[in-house]
């Protein structure tokens, strides 16, 4: 925790939408929790996550930033993901110089994600030299960086630990709940909802395909919503779904804007976040799933297999941990026949969100460490 004065001005480095990176979505809301503690203003990077791998970026940014960091009431709030090495540096090489930055490591334990991954050197001939210059004297900047900076946060009490380990911290890591904004709801409008989201990405139809039996013995009026997938697996859905005689009830979303994605939520009576291989061997096993929290916050009924970061919420928020691909669709099929017990799980998500994920719940968290 900081003893140093509460900040009057917040510099916010992220992406932000409609980048592909999930750290830009995660950011758009994070941003209303920032501007409840002080004014912010999004310093934005490119939408292209590769961009970051940039030493010329790095000094473009520190230029940018050190006269206004000079004031000793302005803070830098750095979202670090990914081969972040521009935004990495800069804040290495500005908190050598007294800049205060609030750090928020988005895929523990990594955190520069190999400090030398430049694009001159991420790739063939140059990835070896990348991975010994990344483990000696980048590793050593990634410590430094964790030791100097005013706060380091990640999104998970399990994140916090692994990265407290992996960098062999002595001074804190703080969980922060992931930010969200739910909207206005009408008790009687989620009450009569009859669509079952599965939110992008979805890697694979097999992620899908158990649902779309139980779908075909569901009333005409339940529909089964999928978010962006790669076309081999829509075409793989579609056959399937009409197969079943359900083609007409099976929206394939595809990719779509803030507003799109928002609206689907609006929709969904129940939410599936499932993988049939799983999530946590996968890189980022520590990553709290940003449509797990809009689910909860948009009072969907969740089931799902997704046990990384968010896995400590999940019996709180009312969600159905589903493991094996055998009983996801049984798990569907009582969730939907069952409205009062579906409606019990859906008001223990939205009450979570309420009570710890709001702008104005986080921002209080993030003042009283301040």
């Amino acid at each position: 925790m900081s003893t140093r004065p509460a900040p009057t001005r917040l510099l916010h480095l992220t992406r932000m939408p409609p980048s592909p990176s999930g750290v830009a979505a995660y950011a758009a809301v994070f941003r209303h929790a920032l501007a409840e503690i002080a004014p912010t203003t999004t310093v934005e990077l490119p939408p292209d996550p590769a961009a970051s791998q940039s030493f010329p970026l790095a000094r473009r940014l520190v230029r940018r930033l050190r006269r206004p960091l000079a004031d000793p009431g302005t803070v830098l709030v750095v979202e670090q993901a990914g081969r972040g090495l521009a935004e990495f540096w800069a804040a290495w090489w500005l908190t050598r110089r007294g800049a205060r930055v609030w750090l928020m490591v988005h895929d523990v334990p990594a955190l520069s994600g190999g400090a030398f991954f430049s694009r001159t050197l991420d790739r063939r001939g140059g990835r070896r030299l990348a991975a010994l210059l990344s483990g000696t004297l980048g590793r050593r900047a990634e410590r430094d960086l964790l030791q100097r900076v005013e706060r380091v946060c990640c999104l998970s009490p399990a994140g916090a630990e692994a990265l407290t380990a992996a960098h062999r911290l002595t001074r804190p890591v703080e969980p922060v709940p992931h930010v969200a904004v739910p909207p206005p709801l009408v008790p009687a409008a989620v009450a009569a909802r009859r669509a079952i989201l599965v939110p992008g990405y979805v890697a694979a139809a097999e992620d899908v395909l158990p649902l779309l039996p139980v779908l075909a013995a569901l009333p005409t009026d339940w529909r089964l919503l999928v978010g962006a997938c790669p076309d081999d697996a829509g075409a793989v859905l579609a056959r399937a779904a009409a197969g079943l005689g359900v083609a007409d009830r099976v929206e394939l979303l595809g990719f779509t804007d803030e507003a799109g994605v928002r609206a689907a939520f609006a929709r969904a009576a129940v939410v599936v976040r499932w993988r049939h291989s799983g999530w946590s061997g996968a890189a980022g096993r520590y990553a709290v799933s940003g449509p797990l929290i809009a689910a909860f916050a948009n009072a969907g009924a969740v089931l799902t297999n997704d046990d990384r970061g968010a896995a400590h919420l999940l019996p709180r928020a009312g969600a159905t941990l589903v493991r094996d691909a055998d009983d996801l669709g049984p798990a569907l099929a009582a969730l939907v026949a069952d409205d009062a017990e579906r409606l019990r799980r859906a008001r223990a998500g939205r009450a979570l969100v309420e009570s710890e994920h709001t702008p104005a719940a986080v921002a209080a968290l993030l003042r009283g460490g301040a």
